[in-house]
């Protein structure tokens, strides 16, 4: 038996539950799959457009505040996504969250399991996705609600009634100051398209019913080069503000201009943001979502989490006639949808693979 055969052979503990029990082999993806640059090779993807946000002033929309919003739109219309520095958010809020996540995943597997994700939607803890039945994801995830109720709910079944405090307090704290800075993100991204400021933003005043928090960690992996933590795909939702894991890469995004796979390099305290499916629909394409993939390596493990807004059910997208009519009045994209009904799109479908999500609402060119 060779080398490969042996290390297929072994049962993956971290990653197996007491219902689901998993061997390498069960997380070996397709060839084509296979990635072709390590966890760790940043040289392409260094010329990535990174927005610092220290000359913007809440309320001063002067010359600099200005040039950020056309260098937002700028980056979002050739790459689907930049790198965010100066964002303003304590570094004591994303810690906290960094560690509770971190002790959560530490826990033993049948304490975890007791947040284990439900049947009807995928929240709570998991460990891979065994819905998926192959191409298994190499990932421990935690996915939440920014509900306080679903989050205490949680944290209750892993902790107890007594325990639970840090762990949703840390979530809640983050999430509420990731929200914040989604809305930011959004009147800029309209400021930049010459949208009216809260052309985005205004969908986004009501309950928090579908943004979402995913916490991922990547195990060690004595395959990497035959496995994925997370296979390519792009967001169906508005916008991902993405916390990299400051030391370990592994994030990779398919290069719009060669549709090659370029790697990330982490930078401490700083947030990869992309555009999602639904804002790609919304801005009728001028803003493009990206095609990205999380890949693994054999020495570290790795944490990264991912921050999903979306908008109220009932919010129709569609495109604004600023951004249809300076092409042609026939040059509307996509048909209009509503989130709630690409939500139960995407329920149905389990799994996301490239961008298969929005082509459906694609408008086939006359």
């Amino acid at each position: 038996m060779d080398l490969n055969a042996q290390l297929e052979g072994q049962q993956v503990e971290s990653l197996s539950s007491t219902d689901s029990k998993f061997c390498v082999k069960d997380f070996v993806w397709s060839h084509e799959e296979w990635p072709k640059i390590d966890h760790n090779d940043f040289e392409s993807g260094d010329n990535i457009p990174m927005i610092s946000l220290s000359k913007v002033i809440k309320g001063r929309k002067d010359d600099s505040y200005r040039q950020t919003c056309n260098d937002m739109v700028a980056a979002c219309e050739k790459w689907g996504f930049f790198k965010l520095i100066d964002h303003g958010i304590k570094l004591e809020i994303i810690e906290n969250m960094k560690n509770m996540c971190s002790d959560l995943f530490d826990l033993p597997m049948e304490k975890k399991m007791k947040g284990g994700r439900l049947n009807s939607l995928p929240l709570g803890y998991s460990a891979t996705n065994p819905d998926y039945g192959k191409n298994l994801p190499w990932a421990e995830i935690i996915q939440l609600l920014q509900s306080p109720q679903q989050v205490v709910g949680f944290a209750t079944k892993v902790y107890g009634d007594q325990y639970h405090h840090k762990f949703s307090d840390a979530m809640l704290a983050y999430m509420e100051e990731l929200d914040k800075l989604g809305m930011l993100i959004f009147e800029m991204l309209a400021d930049g398209l010459g949208l009216p400021s809260d052309f985005f933003s205004k969908s986004f005043k009501e309950e928090k019913e579908a943004t979402m928090i995913r916490v991922n960690r990547y195990p060690p992996c004595p395959l990497p080069e035959k496995c994925l933590g997370l296979g390519s795909h792009s967001d169906p939702h508005t916008l991902t503000i993405l916390l990299q894991d400051d030391e370990v890469g592994g994030l990779q995004v398919l290069s719009p201009t060669d549709n090659q796979w370029v790697g990330i390099r982490p930078i401490p305290n700083s947030f990869v943001i992309n555009i999602g499916d639904t804002l790609e629909a919304w801005t009728n394409g001028r803003l493009k979502s990206v095609v990205h993939r999380a890949v693994v390596n054999k020495e570290r493990s790795r944490l990264s989490a991912a921050y999903f807004l979306s908008p109220s059910s009932q919010v129709m997208i569609e495109s604004p006639p600023q951004l249809v009519q300076p092409i042609s009045p026939n040059s509307k994209m996509y048909k209009p949808f509503t989130w709630g009904d690409f939500r139960k799109e995407l329920l149905s479908q389990k799994r996301v693979s490239g961008k298969t999500a929005l082509h459906r609402y694609l408008i086939s060119p006359q």
